[in-house]
């Protein structure tokens, strides 16, 4: 009879801690018969750590599974018109287990994110023979040097970006659509009600207080922003309501009400450099 294995313990606390909320969800969506992801490595893991989930986090949700199936559907797609050696970055990747559900036998993977976090991951997820690991904030434009000039590419930030303040965000879309003619990019956001709830101290449970979030932007305010950053164009927005419609059919009613909309509605975005290979950017 096989033992069952060892319990492993984190010890997260802040930002870092959040990389356990959306692997409690992806999960959690493994159970469920109209799953949107197939996930087995996300079960595995959460049923390995040593961590109470459920107190901190409070009942599953659909939202994170939506997210990933969102940008996984992405990277299907663009590894299909891709050839040679296309590159996928994924910035603050916490315990995302992507890589995994994508599997494609020319990818190379490269995550990216603080060492605290980078230390988790090495420690309860395998090594791949396709993915490095880069130790460094997304701000730091040092992982950027990681990634090979005349590879198709594809960036992922991933529940990131409204943990930094609107100009840092500003500043790294302007440095990828730059420094990576034609790159690709999928990042979400949440309201500028929920980033004032965090800033302020959100419970989400009697046991967990959100870090803060100071970035927030509406739905509806995404398309001009994003038309604000220099050679960065939308290819698609929509909020989390739009995707899977039977998964979200109350979420979906109420963010056809333009003040609720405004009020809840975290958007998903994807995005590209408008830059092709060897433009020059100071035009």
């Amino acid at each position: 009879m096989n033992k069952p294995e060892p319990a492993c313990h984190v010890d997260l606390t802040g930002v870092p801690e959040t990389m356990l909320w959306p692997l409690w969800n992806r999960a959690a969506e493994m159970q469920r018969q109209d799953r949107l992801i197939e996930d087995p490595m996300s079960a595995d893991l959460a049923r390995r750590i040593d961590y109470d989930f459920a107190a901190s986090f409070g009942k599953p949700t659909v939202f994170h599974p939506i997210r990933a199936r969102v940008c996984d559907d992405l990277i299907h797609t663009f590894l299909a018109r891709t050839s040679g050696t296309p590159v996928v970055v994924a910035l603050g990747e916490g315990l995302e287990t992507q890589l995994w559900r994508i599997d494609h036998p020319r990818l190379r993977w490269i995550s990216v994110d603080v060492p605290e976090a980078i230390g988790i991951r090495r420690t309860l997820l395998p090594s791949h023979p396709h993915a490095s690991l880069v130790e460094c904030s997304a701000l730091d434009p040092a992982w950027m040097d990681a990634v090979p000039d005349d590879a198709p590419l594809f960036i992922s930030a991933s529940g990131l970006l409204m943990y930094f303040e609107e100009d840092q965000v500003r500043a790294l879309l302007t440095r990828i659509a730059r420094r990576f003619p034609g790159a690709e990019i999928f990042f979400d956001t949440i309201t500028p009600y929920f980033s004032r709830k965090t800033v302020n101290g959100m419970k989400v449970t009697r046991h967990y207080t959100a870090p803060p979030m100071p970035w927030g932007i509406t739905v509806d305010g995404l398309p001009a922003f994003i038309d604000s950053i220099p050679y960065l164009e939308p290819v698609s927005v929509q909020s989390y309501a739009d995707p899977f419609p039977k998964r979200t059919r109350l979420y979906k009613l109420l963010s056809a009400v333009p003040p609720i909309r405004r009020l809840f509605a975290g958007g998903l975005v994807h995005a590209k450099s408008s830059l092709v290979p060897g433009q020059d950017d100071s035009a």
